[in-house]
């Protein structure tokens, strides 16, 4: 009789082992659920597919590990694991928006090139910045072009445009200082009054194009 509560007994603390045990584990568990999420949402954002994907497959590892226990989980524990459900949700939702802009704003053309390419013609300004095709023979249709350009185009200029065309246009005169020596006379005549054109244009038009900036972000 004494043998078998004993035995009685041992099973009694056995199982409440077990159970202490499984109380530890779904505890650990539901925090570790939470604290990724937490690192999820406090890290320096990737908006990539790929990099969505590595993180959806950290949540689910740690979400099976909760719902495996499910059944002996805490009212507590249930109630954290269901907010960090709910706060990964609306994490992914932000993120799949975010991505969603990402990949639509890599599918518009540069600003910068399409600029370059109107002021210059295509292909001629790349990346590179790079005047070597603009020679002595061909400046003052290069001038001719980008100052004709300018000015039918003054009023759609943004600021950002602005400041790139005032970039391209120093380039611009730092070539034509590079081929002036073998510039013949009538050209570089004809160039001058298109720079002062050029001067008139950009002195209106790029505090204007500042102003419009300041007026829509109030």
């Amino acid at each position: 009789m004494k043998k078998t509560k004993l035995l009685f007994g041992t099973l009694i603390l056995a199982a409440g082992f077990v159970a202490c045990n499984d109380s530890n584990d779904t505890k650990r568990d539901v925090d570790n659920l939470a604290q990724y999420v937490d690192s999820v949402d406090k890290m320096d954002p990737v908006y990539t597919t790929a990099k969505w994907t590595e993180i959806e497959t950290g949540y689910a590892d740690r979400e099976a590990r909760v719902e495996k226990n499910a059944s002996v989980l805490q009212a507590e524990e249930k109630q954290r694991a269901d907010e960090t459900r709910a706060r990964f949700t609306a994490l992914k939702g932000k993120y799949e928006m975010k991505m969603k802009e990402t990949e639509e704003a890599a599918k518009k053309p540069d600003y910068r090139m399409v600029l370059r390419t109107n002021l210059f013609g295509e292909g001629k300004i790349g990346t590179d910045m790079g005047f070597n095709w603009v020679t002595a023979n061909n400046i003052k249709d290069v001038y001719d072009r980008f100052v004709t350009t300018v000015d039918d185009n003054k009023d759609k200029y943004t600021r950002e445009d602005w400041d790139e065309i005032k970039v391209l246009y120093e380039a611009l005169d730092n070539r034509k200082n590079e081929v002036e020596k073998d510039l013949a006379t009538k050209d570089n005549m004809k160039i001058a009054g298109m720079k002062i054109k050029f001067a008139s244009i950009k002195s209106v038009e790029r505090p204007s194009a500042k102003l419009k900036e300041n007026e829509k972000s109030k």
